[in-house]
């Protein structure tokens, strides 16, 4: 089911063959053509413009310039934060603000952080000139990753999949 996304084309018609001969759920078929009924072409922009029009999962404002952004920091005794979320310009502003302070902070702290911190801010810096290109790069892989949910309950959830994203990304660091 989570994987019928990355089988190639001609792996599609074996996998449903399978499902109906072991007499599956017949919501597993549809759950399938969903999932790979990629968005495309006008469709995506389409998409792509709902998403940096929608609500901010952060502040709730609207209309306040969605966008992609990868917040991550270096922290105590090694560890890191990586994350990609869709929030508004100001809420990501004041994310990455935050991950500057703890890394230039907390991430002094460990072994290798003397190493690590200068690194993390030159590549930050370096990372700056793409910010346009990564913020397109993390919606899109948002809504590949979201294709079915989006096929099956249409546009009108795109806000809480995209708070459910949010809260996702967050969560894995913890």
């Amino acid at each position: 089911m989570n994987e019928s996304k990355s089988l190639r084309e001609d792996a599609i018609p074996i996998l449903e063959n399978e499902i109906q001969k072991r007499n599956l759920d017949k919501n597993l078929l549809n759950w399938i053509k969903l999932e790979r009924n990629f968005f495309k072409g006008a469709e995506l922009q389409n998409l792509k413009i709902l998403i940096r029009n929608s609500e901010c999962s952060e502040c709730g404002k609207k209309f306040n310039n969605i966008q992609g952004f990868n917040i991550h920091y270096i922290s105590i005794l090694d560890t890191s934060f990586d994350s990609n979320v869709i929030v508004c310009d100001s809420c990501g502003r004041k994310l990455r603000k935050k991950s500057y302070l703890k890394s230039a902070t907390l991430g002094f702290i460990s072994l290798y952080g003397i190493l690590r911190v200068p690194f993390y801010f030159i590549g930050e810096l370096i990372a700056s000139f793409s910010r346009k290109k990564t913020s397109e790069k993390i919606i899109e892989e948002f809504i590949f990753q979201n294709t079915g949910l989006i096929r099956e309950y249409g546009n009108d959830r795109i806000q809480d999949l995209i708070g459910q994203h949010n809260i996702q990304q967050a969560e894995q660091n913890e």
